[in-house]
């Protein structure tokens, strides 16, 4: 086997060590609760913006309709005290009236449910960001208590691939970086049946040789470094 196969074979069971703690704490119970909470929270200062908004638009239109009401409250009295009375006018004027003041009796009540929710949404974010500040603590305190071991692990990490060939170095941390928090292998041996490991996908004669010329190579559907075990 090639002699920065096997060194970059020993640094990546360093690696995935490494990368284990790290995504036990960005994907473990406290992280998903704290982005789940932060989310809710930044949702439901949306919703309070929203529910402002629709509430000044409410206040708006209920202004308009109560002068309109006001209006037509005058012209009943108007009509209502002339010695010529239109009848018709008159009868006009009262059904104005009665549908303006079911208008405003249906924004009042439209108004009242928005407060409510407002309130509900406002205390539920109280509640949550206390509930946040309790997460982020915890959550801190955890990285706080996994930090040591992360450093000792890239140290050692470092350590092992002192020396080995360059390309090779760069092309397996760049893999590793585009697989984020996934501790699967980026060096994968060739099958016997020669495929890449990693993916299962077939490997070409072509990469074959290369694979035995150069010690290894890129798989071309997965990225993975291939080697002859």
């Amino acid at each position: 086997m090639n002699e920065n196969i096997e060194k970059l074979l020993d640094a990546q069971k360093i690696d995935k060590e490494r990368l284990q703690l790290v995504q036990n704490l960005e994907k473990g119970k406290i992280k998903l609760e704290l982005d789940k909470t932060t989310k809710m929270i930044n949702d439901s200062k949306v919703c309070l913006l929203s529910l402002e908004e629709e509430a000044k638009i409410l206040e708006e239109k209920y202004q308009k309709i109560a002068k309109i009401v006001a209006d037509t409250l005058a012209q009943v009295d108007k009509a209502n005290g002339s010695q010529s009375e239109d009848l018709e006018s008159y009868n006009n004027f009262l059904s104005e009236l009665t549908r303006s003041e079911g208008q405003l009796a249906d924004i009042e009540r439209l108004i009242g449910q928005k407060t409510s929710t407002f309130k509900k949404t406002a205390a539920d974010v109280m509640k949550a960001t206390q509930m946040l500040k309790n997460m982020t603590k915890m959550y801190e305190e955890a990285k706080t208590a996994a930090a040591p071991k992360i450093q000792d692990l890239e140290k050692q990490f470092n350590e092992i691939v002192k020396g080995i060939d360059e390309k090779l170095l760069i092309r397996y941390q760049a893999v590793r970086k585009s697989k984020g928090f996934d501790a699967k292998d980026v060096v994968v041996p060739l099958t016997p049946d020669k495929r890449c490991q990693g993916c299962i996908m077939d490997v070409p004669v072509a990469m074959v040789n290369k694979i035995n010329t150069n010690g290894w190579a890129t798989c071309d559907e997965c990225g993975r470094i291939i080697y002859q075990a």
